[in-house]
């Protein structure tokens, strides 16, 4: 795996090579095993590697032929096998995945992209025609941003690429910042840095002197509909997706790990991969974090605090499967904070998650893995819940199905008369009207956000957050649209690989488990009653009977106010901090942030209404406040932050 930079002069500068040691030398960390580059008088771009997939040793970037000047590429490809098959390459297992896609991109030109499976991002550039041409995966497992200017065009994997450039700068969008802090939606080109743009998800770029052209290659609308079959025939087929998805993520140098929590979504993917390695003769590692020893769990409705007896249950189950349980100790939010920062080159979006994430990479790089694997985007995905299918039956007049899927769920207990009713008729009434209505509408607030409310009120940021967090949650595939639109899972996989030279991926995100989801009848989200119908009934066998059943959800960091509690005088101290820093002071709610230090609460941290303010906007208001002060102009205090992780 690499990661790449460049850069394109078109007024003929020649500080190519120059400027793209720059970048290189930024995105070292990243990859530490070799550096190698292309230079050609005003145009310059090379690859950093970092040796995790077997055939990585083959490496040899920047490459060459005819028609390509050059290309590096950043690319896990999941159809290597396949793709070598069809265009007959000799010898392809002593080739790296960049050299297939050299031959895919030799055969097919930009038409390659409908043919590559898996996490890439490349540059290929032409000096014949004078164009630069970049594309990202379908799924945006990999990043890539950019800058342009009427003089330079410039690219790299991660935008502390492209701060190296003196004419790119850090300069902070506090645009953006807002909205990031509201949860309120922006447009996904846009970054934390002002001059950084990123390509998103199934986009590609063809840069030509003073000149550049985006467009998504890859479309929701133009994927067709499934053809009608028997539940069964549905389920095998997301299991034959599922099971390629995550074979195709235990191509590595080292040991296999997996992040298994209490959840349908973690044991998923941490019992097939264990089938799968069962097969093979080989073991795999389950990391679970459990809350500190003097954590005393509540019995909250709905919830469930310590997920390790419950992941233990998935890991009895297969002998090839060890088990750790990992207590973050003593490490606090703010220990992690600046490393954090440094890898994902972002504020952290939840500090206290980072603690138990960071203990998990720590102890399994300590224990040789070299893939972590983990089902972030199951929820989204795989093991979507399905309650707006309930609208989309109704509004297509398929009147008989909803009512036998609204009475089973009924039946199962799975959602009560009134849910069922909201589910049903508010999302196809206009916002006004559910707005009045709908609970999740109505009652929504601001207490997760630490911005400043002045600002909240000049950008009518509230409304459009309380629109933004609620609609996708109303529509069908709602999430997965977001997702895949508007979101961006490719920071902690880069960040890994930085931070612990460990691959972190996801195969929930895969295309082919993707697109099973997007194409398959909506109904089967809840066929038989049960919410998040598909996964479980495609875990049969697989996972133990109470997980399946279970209803129960786990609260990830539920010991978070044990540590937040003994740091009242630091955090007091970190404020002051940002009080010295004028972008952060006129930002963050500082005041509030104070008064929230000041009135520690004794008891009940589990209610929504403590967590939202403590856990959630007091935790995240240090971590942007501590960016900000970084980048501050006025304070002139860019150095980086230490580039290890605290466990």
């Amino acid at each position: 795996m690499s990661v790449i930079g460049g850069l394109w002069s078109w007024n003929e500068n020649d500080r190519a090579s120059e400027f793209l040691s720059k970048i290189l030398g930024a995105l070292s960390v990243y990859g530490p095993d070799d550096i190698a580059q292309h230079v050609e008088g005003p145009f310059a771009m090379g690859r950093c590697l970092l040796r995790l997939l077997p055939e990585d040793r083959f490496d040899h970037q920047p490459l060459s032929a005819s028609a390509v000047t050059a290309l590096v590429a950043d690319v896990r490809l999941d159809n290597r096998q396949d793709l070598a098959e069809e265009l007959r390459i000799p010898g392809a297992a002593e080739l790296a995945d960049s050299d297939v896609l050299l031959a895919a991109w030799q055969r097919w030109g930009r038409e390659c992209l409908s043919h590559l499976s898996g996490g890439f991002s490349f540059a290929v550039w032409n000096a014949r025609d004078r164009e630069l041409f970049l594309a990202r995966d379908q799924m945006g497992e990999r990043p890539l941003y950019y800058f342009s200017s009427p003089q330079w065009f410039a690219f790299a994997s991660v935008p502390k690429g492209l701060r190296a450039l003196p004419f790119v700068g850090a300069e902070v969008d506090e645009d953006y910042i807002a909205h990031y802090m509201t949860l309120a939606r922006m447009p996904i080109e846009k970054t934390i840095f002002r001059r950084v743009v990123r390509l998103p998800a199934g986009c590609a770029l063809l840069a030509r002197p003073g000149k550049v052209e985006v467009w998504r290659y890859w479309k929701i609308e133009n994927l067709s509909p499934l053809p009608p079959a028997a539940d069964e025939d549905y389920i095998e087929l997301l299991r034959e997706r599922f099971d390629r998805a995550v074979r195709a993520r235990l191509r590595t140098v080292g040991g296999i790990g997996a992040e298994l929590s209490g959840g349908l979504d973690s044991s998923a993917v941490a019992a097939t991969a264990a089938g799968i390695l069962a097969k093979e003769g080989r073991e795999m590692t389950a990391y679970t974090a459990v809350p500190r020893a003097d954590f005393q769990a509540q019995d909250l409705p709905g919830h469930f605090e310590d997920e390790g007896p419950i992941a233990a249950e998935t890991a009895a189950l297969y002998p090839n499967m060890r088990h750790r349980l990992i207590d973050p100790g003593g490490t606090t939010f703010l220990d992690v904070l600046d490393p954090s920062e440094f890898f994902y080159d972002h504020p952290t979006f939840a500090p206290t998650h980072e603690v138990w994430a960071n203990a998990i990479m720590t102890r399994a790089q300590s224990d040789g893995m070299t893939v972590m694997l983990n089902g972030g985007c199951g929820n989204s995905t795989a093991s979507y819940y399905g309650t707006p299918v309930l609208s989309t039956l109704l509004r297509d007049g398929r009147w008989g199905t909803l009512a036998r899927e609204a009475w089973h769920l009924k039946k199962n207990h799975e959602a009560s008369l009134k849910s069922l009713v909201r589910f049903t008729f508010l999302p196809l009434l206009p916002y006004g009207f559910r707005a009045l209505t709908d609970p999740h509408i109505r009652n929504f607030s601001l207490d997760y956000c630490m911005l400043r409310p002045e600002i909240v009120r000049s950008l009518g940021l509230e409304e459009r957050a309380r629109r933004d967090t609620n609609e996708a949650f109303s529509v069908v595939r709602g999430l997965l649209h977001d997702l895949l639109y508007e979101g961006d899972w490719s920071e902690a996989g880069i960040a890994a690989e930085g931070a612990w030279r460990m691959a972190f991926w996801d195969p929930t995100i895969d295309r082919g488990v993707v697109e099973f989801c997007l194409t398959v009848p909506p109904e089967q989200f809840i066929r038989g009653g049960r919410l998040r119908s598909l996964i479980r009934r495609a875990m049969v066998g697989r996972l133990p009977d109470a997980t399946l059943a279970r209803t129960k959800r786990g609260r990830q960091s539920a010991d978070w106010y044990l540590s937040m509690s003994g740091l009242r005088r630091e955090m007091m101290a970190e404020v002051a901090l940002l009080e010295s820093s004028p972008l952060a002071s006129r930002t963050l709610d500082l005041p509030r942030m104070r008064g929230l230090i000041e009135k520690w609460p004794s008891e009940r941290f589990h209610l929504d209404s403590v967590s939202a303010q403590y856990h959630v906007a007091l935790t995240r208001g240090f971590s942007v406040g501590r960016f900000l002060r970084r980048y501050d102009p006025a304070l002139n205090a860019a150095a980086g932050p230490p580039v290890t992780m605290s466990a």
